[in-house]
């Protein structure tokens, strides 16, 4: 074996990625796009919540709080719904729980503060950074989708749906079927 072939072999190499372009962004001018599947801020979008808290349930940390309050008619109005950044360690159970994918994964990335309150969210905040995204973003949510590529639509009614269920016009609970109707007559 010949004497000093590592070290040729590293020139080479070195020499390869002297003649490729750079990979380096220069970031507050130019800014990549954030891929699909990416870990990033969390965004809220309150057309598509129903207040389950299956968000709150998954998350490990706790930093996902969710006030309900029942309607007349069986669904949930969401009195609270916050978000605390401080603890959050941006896992992204909170999106796979949620059925309806009213929190997913995706919003801006720089989101250093000089304040460390300003990381807690309330639900304006969230909704209003959720609504500059889908502005920026052509009314295209993080996952790639539309609103019209994935309805509201659920294969199982429950009370807490605001949500159509598949082949019905109007959004039902267990206390609409019919079953139940004849027990309280």
């Amino acid at each position: 074996m010949a004497y000093g072939m590592g070290v040729v072999k590293g020139m080479l190499l070195t020499l390869q990625h002297v003649i490729k372009p750079p990979i380096t962004v220069n970031y507050p001018e130019q800014q990549r796009e954030i891929p699909v599947r990416a870990r990033t801020n969390l965004l809220w979008f309150e057309e598509r919540c129903t207040g389950c808290s299956t968000c709150a349930q998954a998350c490990p940390d706790g930093c996902i709080l969710v006030q309900t309050a029942p309607r007349e008619d069986g669904t949930l109005e969401i009195e609270r719904y916050e978000i605390d950044f401080r603890i959050c360690m941006y896992c992204g159970l909170c999106t796979e729980a949620c059925p309806y994918q009213a929190i997913q994964s995706g919003g801006r990335y720089n989101d250093a503060v000089y304040v460390f309150e300003n990381m807690y969210r309330d639900r304006d905040a969230l909704t209003v950074e959720a609504q500059k995204y889908l502005k920026q973003n052509e009314g295209r949510y993080p996952n790639g989708q539309t609103q019209d590529e994935n309805p509201l639509i659920t294969s199982l009614p429950t009370a807490r749906s605001r949500v159509n269920v598949a082949g019905s016009d109007k959004a039902l609970g267990p206390q609409k079927f019919a079953q139940r109707e004849r027990d309280h007559d």
